[in-house]
């Protein structure tokens, strides 16, 4: 028998040789499996990769859809028409992606013709987002959000989504076809974009019925909603049972009874023409009585939070800054030149956020003024001191006496006054 004393030697010291052998096996095994996992990952090639990208976008884009769907605001209209429309697109999209990855590698050139339909759909709801942007970006952090903020897109997120979600499209519609083409599968995807076309005009119709079944009154294209507690952007109304509305303008927004009280007071006045700030057009258009203005003007196009369309009416710079000067002056003399100006008799002033809308008053009346050379007015409460309380609009709003109008109505949320003869 042979004794290997170079083994004995290594064995007094602590070696042991199974040790050895199962270091080189798990050695083995594990650069066998790496090998394999490395491998898979690698077969995965270009398409695979693809096609997990259709899977998660897919995901994405019919979760988002159906979330927003989910809330069922139905006032203002367009925020009704444009949640049901662009969700229903979104919808169609990410149905496509997902069904070009559950067939990925048997139809390509089936999958060239949805990623192109995809591109289609996409250009299409680009295009109708583009009428309903807001006035200024926030920001890209808040992207997210925007999607599921009834798709509150400013221009360069609006281009940054489109982007996004055109990617995985454009690269399968640029990528080589593999398969044969098999008019079957397209047969079946036609009528999936059927069934949910179908889905979505029953959805529009079942929340237009909701809407219909809280109808008020009409007052020609103006509508006034009442006990429209649920399903609105400005979430619950609480103490304003009704909400005014009117296709084609963006200031739908829910009222208060004694808002309700005074459009009856006014609609019963003589007169025609009333200065009020453009927001509460609805109310005096709703009396039968013409605001002097009913919209923005370009110069202050920022000021309007989300503009209804790319070709919005403005009214005129001038009439706008008039309007303006019109409250946030401290003269009542120009005041009543203003409104003599426009053949104006009445003057309506909603308490409702009256004190906020000064400052956009302020800016229209004054385009060019600075704040830095009013260092006075930084701290808080002082532009108020300065500006806002020895203002008409101030004046207005406290229900003060003045020379040349008079106090005909007032309540908790409204005060009118009127041009003396």
């Amino acid at each position: 028998m042979t004794i290997n004393v170079t083994e004995v030697i290594r064995k007094m010291m602590g070696w042991c040789p199974n040790a050895t052998y199962v270091n080189k096996k798990e050695e083995i095994y594990m650069v066998s499996y790496e090998g394999k996992y490395i491998d898979k990952i690698k077969g995965m090639g270009f398409r695979g990769f693809l096609g997990a990208l259709h899977l998660v976008f897919g995901v994405w884009l019919v979760s988002t859809a159906l979330w927003v769907l989910s809330k069922r605001e139905i006032f203002p209209w367009w925020f009704m028409n444009l949640n049901i429309v662009v969700s229903g697109i979104l919808l169609a999209i990410g149905i496509l992606s997902l069904l070009i990855f559950l067939n990925f590698a048997k139809n390509g050139n089936v999958h060239r013709i949805l990623a192109l339909v995809n591109i289609a759909l996409l250009i299409a709801v680009s295009l109708y987002l583009s009428q309903f942007l807001v006035s200024t970006e926030f920001g890209f952090s808040d992207f997210l959000y925007k999607l599921y903020n009834n798709y509150s897109f400013g221009v360069m997120t609006l281009l940054l989504f489109a982007f996004i979600v055109a990617f995985p499209n454009v690269l399968t519609l640029l990528g080589k076809p593999t398969g044969e083409m098999k008019k079957g599968y397209l047969s079946a995807t036609l009528l999936i974009l059927i069934v949910l076309i179908a889905s979505l005009c029953a959805y529009y119709f079942y929340l237009g019925n909701q809407k219909n079944s809280m109808l008020a009154e009409e007052f020609g294209d103006i509508k006034l909603y009442k006990d429209a507690s649920w399903g609105s952007a400005f979430g619950s109304l609480g103490t304003y049972p009704y909400f005014i509305d009117a296709a084609g303008d963006t200031t739908g927004h829910p009222i208060s009874e004694n808002t309700y009280e005074a459009m009856q007071f006014l609609r019963n006045k003589e007169g025609n023409k009333v200065l009020s700030w453009w927001d509460f057009e609805l109310e005096i258009k709703a009396a039968g009585k013409e605001p002097v203005i009913s919209y923005a003007s370009q110069a202050i196009r920022n000021t309007i939070a989300r503009p209804e369309s790319l070709y919005d009416k403005f009214e005129p710079d001038e009439k706008v800054a008039d309007v303006s000067r019109f409250f946030t002056t401290d003269s009542e003399d120009t005041a009543r030149s203003i409104a003599l100006k426009y053949g104006a008799d009445t003057v309506y002033v909603s308490r409702q956020r009256w004190h906020d809308l000064f400052g956009v008053m302020f800016w229209a009346a004054n385009p060019d003024f600075n704040f830095q050379n009013y260092p006075d007015i930084r701290t808080p409460g002082a532009f108020d001191k300065k500006f806002y309380e020895p203002s008409m609009a101030y004046k207005f709003n406290s229900g003060a006496e003045f020379k040349y109008f008079d106090k005909i109505f007032e309540n908790k949320d409204v005060i009118i006054y009127q041009l003396k003869k």
